[in-house]
């Protein structure tokens, strides 16, 4: 029996670099107003028009056994409401969310529901039920949609790069922090491992033999071998303008959110370790802030 998360505040889990990242893109003037204005009025109602016309919807009459999986994450984490979720034809394990905040729904794809066991897609639907908790989701269509907006302004594209380019940066950062809820959901790391695993190419004919530990030995290594300068810039110019971060990367830092106690600490709903100067959420066993830097706690 998973245990439901009562009064589970996203500060509790929120990965640093995720809100250090926010904090910079909000500061560009105005970002905010127009972001809402302009999302609102063109791409997030054509979407759930669209998407309402056209995609399956999991609800209690129509698919009870899905409906029912999925409203147990959504009690888990202790969203205010529970998202409509929409199912969408592709072989690929893959979900996203869009709408308004207010009435953000989730889409999940139908090779993550073929392909995943209930503890992996109750992973999947976490990590989106997590975006909208944070209220991810404006600021993810904007990142996803913002070049088709600019490109039919005149000369706006190099001029909108900078923000571009925050506005991925942060996206990449987000994803870390709804893996962590994805796992408060799924509530077994082996579960969110396996999930990422397939997600980064596992072949199903291997799904019965394959290794999670084989994996996590992957991930734990890789900033071992590639942690050198020269790995670095290749790493920042492969991925600056992608909306997420490597699938190794994501497992990796999983496991050292798991392996810090934190995950440990929210389930059995201790306080936080707290940074006095910027109110940032630490790791138990933290001996400086991430964000601020400050030491003395």
């Amino acid at each position: 029996m998973k245990q439901k998360l009562i009064n589970l505040q996203t500060s509790s889990y929120e990965h640093p670099f995720d809100k250090a990242a926010l904090e910079k893109v909000n500061a560009i003037p105005m970002l905010p107003k127009i972001v809402n204005f302009v999302m609102n009025w063109t791409v997030i109602k054509w979407k759930i028009v669209s998407m309402c016309g056209s995609n399956f919807h999991v609800t209690k009459g129509a698919c009870p056994d899905l409906a029912e999986l999925s409203n147990e994450v959504f009690d888990i984490l202790d969203l205010d409401r529970h998202p409509e979720l929409y199912m969408e034809q592709d072989y690929y394990i893959n979900a996203y969310t869009t709408g308004h905040q207010k009435d953000a729904f989730i889409v999940l794809s139908t090779g993550s529901v073929d392909r995943l066991d209930d503890g992996e897609l109750q992973f999947v639907i976490g990590h989106e039920a997590g975006h909208i908790k944070s209220n991810h989701v404006l600021y993810h269509l904007m990142t996803a949609y913002l070049a088709q907006i600019v490109s039919a302004i005149p000369g706006a594209s190099t001029v909108s790069l900078p923000l571009q380019t925050a506005l991925w940066y942060w996206n990449r950062m987000s994803e870390f922090t709804a893996d962590r809820a994805g796992l408060l959901a799924c509530q077994d790391l082996n579960a969110a491992l396996s999930a990422i695993m397939k997600m980064s190419g596992l072949p199903l004919k291997y799904y019965d033999t394959a290794s999670v530990e084989g994996f996590m030995q992957q991930a734990r290594e890789f900033d071992k071998k590639y942690g050198g300068t020269t790995d670095k810039i290749i790493k920042t110019l492969t991925i600056f303008d992608e909306d997420h971060p490597w699938t190794i990367v994501r497992a990796s830092e999983l496991i050292k959110w798991y392996e810090s106690g934190e995950y440990e600490r929210i389930l059995n709903g201790t306080k936080p370790k707290i940074c006095p100067v910027c109110g940032q959420a630490l790791p138990l066993s933290a001996t400086s802030c991430p964000v601020c830097g400050n030491t003395k706690f």
